[in-house]
């Protein structure tokens, strides 16, 4: 319809904005139930904590780059229609949800809960990246003056998703490892910029075949 066509998307994304501040917030909950025994200083606090330091360090940091992935994505967008709404909406449900496996890879990452943790990092990406490739397909969303870099984030994604699926595969084999290969994340995100800088060099990147 056109006047959903034309609807403006600053409700999207401030909506979207204030969905991922919950989120990220909710990560420190489990932190505030740490009751320290008597006599126990702070590294002692620290050691008997790791795991949960850990997974909040761990999970900030995650939440905080997708934010900034959506962020930089959603600047040229001036329309949404449903179907945008509909896959922004799966991927603020996949984000919301992520404290849980959080608060359980506290406690260790066998059982499947490192493999949960990761599935669910794969589940956020691959919304990411579907999200990317309807905006790249469908130009009439974009502000006719900016420049979206729809190939670009195309091609970032599939390295991120790729790198994630490595990671799950690992994950249920060796659930420590699993972890430790998200560090492939920065490898591929670095190749994905050259990538992304050569397809530049090719033609226009605000539209997609």
């Amino acid at each position: 319809m056109a006047n959903e066509q034309d609807a403006s998307a600053d409700r999207l994304i401030v909506f979207s904005d204030g969905v991922v501040a919950i989120a990220i917030t909710l990560l420190i909950l489990p932190l505030t139930e740490i009751d320290p025994t008597e006599g126990s200083n702070l590294a002692d606090v620290i050691v008997q904590n790791e795991g949960a330091l850990f997974a909040f360090a761990l999970s900030f940091a995650v939440i905080a780059n997708y934010w900034t992935i959506h962020r930089d994505m959603f600047r040229p967008v001036r329309r949404h229609d449903s179907r945008l709404v509909l896959l922004n909406m799966l991927w603020l449900a996949a984000i919301v949800f992520l404290p849980f496996p959080t608060s359980l890879i506290e406690n260790g990452l066998d059982r499947g809960f490192g493999t949960l943790y990761i599935s669910a990092l794969l589940i956020i990406s691959v919304l990411n990246l579907l999200i990317t490739i309807y905006l790249a397909r469908h130009t009439e969303l974009i502000d006719s003056h900016a420049r979206f870099e729809g190939r670009q984030y195309v091609i970032a994604g599939g390295f991120i998703v790729g790198a994630l699926v490595i990671a799950v595969i690992i994950s249920l084999f060796s659930p420590s490892g699993g972890i430790w290969a998200l560090l492939l994340l920065v490898p591929a995100q670095i190749i994905a910029r050259r990538l992304s800088r050569k397809a530049s060099l090719v033609g226009p990147t605000n539209a997609m075949p």
